[in-house]
């Protein structure tokens, strides 16, 4: 399952931009600590969208079991 982050790059471009550190995107707002902090994260969420990797994983499952043969 991939994550589409259109709408968040859209809001990292337009803050990047208007040279605003706060974005407000999907009902989260997020004040970064300074430009280069938002570009990063801009960079982030453009190569996710387009690697198609998604950021959510799950970790993997382990089965034990006891034998006492």
């Amino acid at each position: 399952m991939t994550i589409d982050h259109s709408d968040k790059i859209a809001a990292l471009e337009a803050a990047a931009a208007s040279g605003l550190l706060t974005i407000e995107s999907e009902g989260d707002r997020q004040t970064y600590r300074s430009m280069s902090d938002l570009l990063a994260a801009l960079a982030y969420f453009r190569n996710q969208q387009a690697s198609g990797t998604p950021t959510i994983s799950r970790p993997a499952s382990t089965v034990a079991v006891f034998d006492p043969r």
